[in-house]
């Protein structure tokens, strides 16, 4: 049994069998179609249910008709929504390249354009744009004129001050997150120019770019690791993209994640990935070995408690223990302090 998930998840059988599912990955044995109600339903609530039905329609193994059904219904609703989100995508293109603006798609609909077999099987709820912090005023203009509006809530005030992104909504398409960094936490700022400036052409776009591979990975792990890990999809878009990297490439992301601050954050990943995903761990060893008790700490910290107290000190522990130094745990624990206490006065909302 994979020991790091179990302590991930719990002994949670459902969830057991599905990381048996995606261990088995891309062929599946028929011994795991017992229970596969069961694990679908997991791997609905991990963003995997196509992936993992896919693999077994491929594979030749039949399923109940009601599951079947209720698994094909939900595909095709989600072919729907990945069109839209690239029509969407085009849109945003066509403002962007009339502005002379460039920006960076994160995850999301291009990422499984590239990375998944059928790229629709990969949910989405957003899209996730990336610019440069000096072009965010240009940037929600250009939105403007496809119909995107800024969020008027009051906290948005407190996302530009301590955050990463504003929100955007439309009243026909996805709510969209403009990232003016690509992330802040771990007590470092993944600033957006760098990974702007290192970015490829989309196929697709013009003024739309994606992430070099580099980037892109530990991009993604950093994004799994502030969200505790709590979906396996975030786990198997790493899986994806490594997959699809060279040697040369994943050691530069090793180094590219000690630079950036954000080597045991990527180096956690890397463990989970070897541990629960069966990635062999000589080729995610160019990212970092956080260590056994750091690993096993993580682990235990990384479930969120259902009680917001609970919730709250395992997030900071958590957090902490993925700092990369001292001085970035300092920083972490003071914004966080700062921002609690601004909540706790009426401060911020």
């Amino acid at each position: 049994m994979p020991e790091a998930w179990s302590r991930l998840r719990g002994p949670a059988r459902a969830d057991r069998r599905l990381l048996e599912v995606m261990r088995a990955l891309p062929s599946l044995p028929a011994s795991l179609e017992a229970g596969a109600g069961e694990i679908v339903q997991r791997a609905e609530l991990h963003g995997l249910s196509d992936v993992v039905f896919d693999a077994w329609r491929e594979g030749g193994v039949h399923l109940d008709d009601a599951l079947a059904r209720a698994v094909l219904s939900r595909r095709v609703a989600r072919e729907l929504d990945h069109e839209a989100h690239l029509a969407m995508l085009g849109r945003i293109d066509g403002a962007f390249e009339r502005t002379g603006l460039r920006g960076v798609l994160l995850k999301g609909a291009l990422f499984a354009e590239r990375y998944y077999p059928r790229p629709a099987a990969r949910g989405t709820t957003d899209i996730d744009l990336l610019v440069g912090e000096a072009d965010l005023g240009a940037a929600t203009a250009a939105l403007a004129t496809i119909g995107y509006r800024a969020s008027e809530a009051a906290s948005e005030a407190r996302f530009r001050r301590e955050h990463h992104h504003l929100h955007f909504h439309h009243p026909g398409a996805l709510p969209l997150e403009l990232h003016f960094h690509a992330y802040r936490g771990f007590g470092q700022v993944m600033r957006s120019e760098p990974l702007i400036a290192r970015s490829v052409r989309s196929s697709r776009h013009r003024a739309l770019r994606v992430l070099a591979p580099e980037d892109e990975l530990v991009y993604l792990a950093v994004h799994a690791a502030a969200h505790r890990f709590g979906r396996l999809s975030w786990l198997y878009d790493i899986k994806l993209l490594i997959a699809a990297m060279t040697p040369a490439q994943i050691a530069v992301a090793g180094e590219r994640a000690r630079e950036l601050g954000f080597a045991r954050a990527v180096a956690f990943a890397a463990h989970l990935l070897a541990s629960d995903f069966g990635v062999d761990r000589a080729n995610v060893a160019p990212l970092g070995d956080a260590g056994r008790v750091r690993d096993a700490v993580v682990a235990v910290l990384a479930p969120e408690p259902p009680r917001p107290l609970a919730r709250s000190a395992t997030r900071l522990a958590y957090t902490v223990a993925l700092c990369d130094s001292p001085s970035a745990a300092a920083r972490y624990v003071k914004h966080a302090t700062v921002g609690h206490a601004r909540r706790i006065l009426g401060l911020d909302p």
